[in-house]
């Protein structure tokens, strides 16, 4: 007999967003909570705390619809031009709705990056996989990245 856990079919599910962050106020998307000198845009050190509510649009356009939010920490590790994210993804899209959390450790100089899918909800519910992300505009004050979704999700 064939167990219906194992029998689960997958569907591979890519898109792609793009994330707007604002660093200048009354619409700040991301806030220094800890840390000896913990600054968003200046120097890091290990273990100052960033919280990020970044808002997620359609295209590069911040003249484009907004489709979501993605929000969590980002902690600053030993090596200042590295830090540890965790996430939680509210994206609404055609045909899915719902949350994608991760977490990695990412390198903010590199060109690109990875970051871990392990859960979702709403139409992501099962969903595995990662995002691709890269700067689209690295501007202090208004920086633009764009992420392209990966990911297995059972077939509902």
């Amino acid at each position: 007999m064939l167990n219906p856990v194992n029998a689960m079919k997958m569907k591979k599910v890519n898109f792609t967003y793009y994330l707007h962050d604002d660093f200048v106020p009354p619409d700040v998307t991301a806030v220094a909570v800890a840390g000896a000198n913990a600054s968003v845009t200046g120097p890091s050190a290990l273990g100052d705390v960033t919280v990020f509510d970044s808002i997620l649009r359609e295209t590069a356009s911040n003249a484009s619809a907004q489709i979501g939010h993605h929000s969590g920490l980002l902690v600053s590790l030993s090596d200042p031009r590295e830090k540890f994210i965790t996430f939680v993804t509210s994206i609404t899209i055609p045909g899915y709705s719902g949350t994608l959390s991760g977490s990695c450790r990412i390198n903010f100089t590199a060109p690109s990056w990875e970051e871990a899918i392990n859960s979702g909800t709403g139409s992501f519910e099962g969903a595995r996989g990662h995002l691709t992300v890269s700067a689209v505009s690295l501007t202090p004050t208004f920086p633009v990245l764009k992420y392209k979704a990966y990911l297995i999700l059972p077939h509902h």
